[in-house]
């Protein structure tokens, strides 16, 4: 245990701005959103939005079962799945960036070599990922607390996502040892976030409602998923439930066997070596490798991009399989119920009753965020093959500008393929059953496509305008305005404002009778002149800068 305490002090220094900013964000969302509902909100008011919960199985999946129609209980359901997967993600990015992030860099190899301990390095990082974990939940718990929520409650908030953040980072620890680089390992932790994500959010949609509907019981799939564990301790919930903190000890249980997989693997493990190790290139490369028309590297940024592709293209058919076969059973569970059956009438006066295309476009708006990644993290790619093989790419007939479209291009085609492979699988699933939903389908996903646009233009400014940032800045936008669009809702008319930054905002709704388009022509207008000034920023500034 040789150094411990000075690598723990370089662990926490090293990550104090993002500290800062994961406070700001994960505390920050949660102290607006009890304020704003506690102004917008009178009973009568949340007891309307908890039967609308109750009344659509989309809400559930992407919120969460509603436990009741108190203050606290309406920011929970409203908040935590979103809170939780920040969390998460936190700690995954937090794990692998210490592990194998700095044996990429040859950061581990160094502090090796010098008086250390054998496993200073791993205890260094679990202290300093317990304590920056104990700084969000602990001050989520004071805003809280300082709100006016039930202390118990709030303690058990804090718990969860505490329990959640402690899985999270054990995973990242264990990816960063199977996976030889931290992107793989960043991708595939990321992987199982999400599905603890989708596996809680099937759970709360299959759920029961209570017959005043103030309440879902959740499906059993939600107990399978660790996300769900915090949702099911019900912290703020209403008579004649009560808070219960049971669920939380599967918590201790998963840290438990985590954390000896991964002490196990670590005493096993050389340095920089991984479980699946890197397969060996051909001798010889393709012709298609060389492809570059117009100085475009077409043919080289298509492999490097690969499998990114084929990932985010299966996870848009594992969602589409997920909308094909449970969009029928939620509509007919939820008419089969009277009172929800009398919820979506009043609603199809309003808007839209079709519980079923709800559903299905609920899962397309994760969908879309999903694209808007897939298109954004190709052209992020760029920045790394620049510092990695920059000089050694522009020494060959490679024009800066084609080499910038390339990425554009194959982003592009990693988000229409995610798109196109959820619209198909959807839409056969569909037809198998003589449901017809085909024209619905395309206009979902044709609605998608200016955020695509927008977030691929956002990753062309970061990479030409802004290098340096191209790790963090991109994902903040992203995960940032749609949260902005997601809550600002809650937070009452005086901040209605803030959902005009959105770029979700201004997406056209594919299932009412006459969308409006003004929005998404807009979006398409700023990406456009997005990707021009950044075509000519990148020709114009340094490889390396």
């Amino acid at each position: 245990m040789t150094g411990t305490g000075l690598l723990l002090a370089a662990a926490l220094r090293r990550d104090r701005l993002v500290v800062v900013l994961w406070v700001v964000g994960i505390a920050g969302l949660w102290a607006a959103g009890v304020g704003g509902v506690g102004a917008a909100f009178d009973e009568s008011a949340r007891r309307g939005l908890v039967a609308l919960l109750s009344a659509q199985p989309a809400l559930l999946l992407a919120r969460g079962a509603p436990a009741g129609t108190g203050l606290g209980a309406v920011m929970f359901v409203s908040t935590y799945s979103y809170l939780a997967v920040m969390v998460a993600f936190m700690m995954t990015f937090f794990a692998v960036r210490h592990s194998r992030g700095d044996e990429d860099a040859g950061r581990a190899e160094l502090v090796r070599g010098t008086a250390v301990g054998r496993w200073a390095p791993l205890v260094a990082t679990l202290l300093a990922g317990a304590i920056e974990l104990a700084l969000v939940c602990g001050v989520t718990l004071a805003a809280s607390v300082a709100l006016g929520l039930p202390p118990l409650g709030s303690l058990l908030l804090a718990v969860a996502l505490a329990g959640v953040g402690v899985a999270a980072m054990l995973v990242g620890l264990l990816a960063g040892q199977v996976f030889p680089t931290s992107r793989a390992a960043n991708g595939a932790a990321a992987i199982v976030v999400g599905v603890w994500f989708f596996v809680r959010g099937i759970g709360d949609a299959l759920g029961e409602p209570s017959a005043d509907l103030t309440r879902v019981e959740s499906a059993w799939l939600s107990w399978a998923s660790p996300i769900g564990w915090g949702a099911l301790a019900h912290p703020y919930a209403d008579e004649p439930w009560a808070p219960d903190g049971t669920p939380l000890l599967l918590f201790v249980a998963a840290a438990v066997v985590l954390c000896a997989v991964v002490v196990v693997l670590e005493a096993r493990r050389e340095l920089g070596r991984s479980l699946l190790p890197e397969r060996p290139g051909r001798g010889a490369g393709s012709a298609l490798l060389g492809w570059h028309p117009g100085g475009a590297p077409v043919g080289l940024t298509g492999r490097l991009l690969l499998g990114a592709t084929v990932g985010w293209t299966v996870v848009g058919l594992v969602l589409g399989v997920m909308a094909g076969r449970l969009a029928p059973v939620i509509a007919t569970a939820l008419y089969d119920n009277p009172a929800l059956g009398a919820i979506v009438a009043r609603l199809g006066e309003e808007g839209s009753g079709d519980a079923e295309g709800t559903f299905i476009t609920a899962l397309a708006g994760i969908l879309g965020v999903i694209a808007c990644a897939a298109a954004m993290q190709a052209v992020l790619r760029l920045r790394h093959e620049e510092q990695a093989h920059g000089e050694l790419l522009l020494a060959t007939p490679v024009r800066r500008s084609g080499w910038l479209g390339s990425h554009l291009l194959l982003g592009a085609l990693a988000a229409l393929t995610t798109l196109a492979g959820f619209t198909v699988v959807t839409g056969a699933s569909l037809a198998a059953s003589d449901d017809d939903r085909w024209r619905q389908l395309v206009d979902i996903a044709v609605t998608h496509l200016p955020l695509v646009a927008i977030y691929l233009a956002v990753g062309a400014a970061l990479v030409a305008f802004l290098p340096s940032t191209v790790a963090w800045l991109g994902w903040v936008l992203l995960v940032g305005l749609m949260l902005v669009g997601e809550f600002a809702p809650l937070f009452g008319d005086a901040w209605a404002w803030i959902e005009n930054i959105s770029p979700f905002h201004w997406v056209a709704n594919p299932l009412a009778a006459d969308p409006d388009w003004t929005g998404s022509w807009w979006l398409l207008g700023v990406a456009a002149v997005l990707l021009a000034a950044s075509v000519l920023r990148f020709r114009r500034r340094d490889a390396l800068v």
